[in-house]
């Protein structure tokens, strides 16, 4: 091993026993779930996390947004890795990796959360939760605080990492109401987070696609899928700095 990626390796080390120490002990992984992997330089590393959207539920041939999202990033040049602890996708998706968990709530996912990012250590989280507190009676009072909960164990898990939250897309016509009330409540929340010296940014897709777009309704089509991926995309280079593809903007 070269001794500048000795030096990596023990600095990713003592990151992840900090971060370890850090989180409450509900969501602490064994120690053989602590990664000793080191970054592949140029590779962003880029976690999906959410429910039955990011598991691709809707476009199973794209993986949701997952395979366009790849494919306009490295349209642009950026090389990414998809890390998280579950694998699915059509085998036109080069990489497979995300922490989607169908039907999951964001409060059911808060205190498996910091285990999941401490084993993953994203550079960027891709943050979609929150549609399945709704459907299932949560105000959306009790949902940001959900996800505020959740923020707290992503950064105390990999504290530099940047997250972008979006905000419900499905159109939940029977929580309309609800729905718009988190709207408002989770910029406050990304507010919050960025005065403590976190990295998150919210994105609004509350209009981002009509109903007509879904699949069943509730999840996104292909062609919905797409139009997240180009807002994620958006969002991730930036993020990173990247100038898009000419035309592409």
């Amino acid at each position: 091993m070269r001794p500048s990626r000795r030096i990596l390796t023990g600095v990713v080390a003592t990151v992840a026993a900090v971060a370890l120490s850090a989180l409450p002990a509900a969501d602490r992984p064994e120690d053989a779930e602590v990664p000793a992997a080191v970054d592949e330089p140029g590779v962003v590393r880029v976690m999906p996390l959410g429910a039955s959207s990011t598991v691709g539920v809707g476009s199973p041939a794209t993986a949701g947004y997952r395979l366009p999202l790849w494919q306009r990033l490295a349209a642009d040049g950026v090389r990414i890795d998809y890390v998280g602890s579950r694998s699915s996708g059509p085998d036109a998706l080069p990489d497979t990796d995300h922490e989607g968990r169908s039907g999951w709530t964001a409060a059911r996912m808060v205190p498996m959360t910091g285990g999941w990012v401490l084993a993953a250590q994203p550079d960027v989280v891709l943050l979609h939760a929150g549609t399945n507190d709704l459907l299932q009676g949560a105000s959306a009072r009790a949902t940001a605080a959900s996800l505020d909960r959740l923020l707290d164990r992503v950064f105390a898990a990999a504290p530099h990492t940047h997250v972008i939250m979006a905000g419900v897309w499905a159109p939940l016509p029977k929580q309309r109401a609800e729905r718009a009330r988190l709207a408002e409540y989770l910029p406050r929340v990304a507010a919050a987070h960025r005065a403590a010296g976190h990295s998150v940014e919210f994105v609004d897709t509350a209009t981002l696609f009509p109903a007509g777009r879904t699949a069943d309704g509730l999840h996104a089509g292909p062609g919905a899928y797409r139009t997240i991926a180009s807002v994620w995309a958006d969002r991730i280079e930036a993020h990173l700095g990247v100038r898009p593809a000419t035309g592409r903007r």
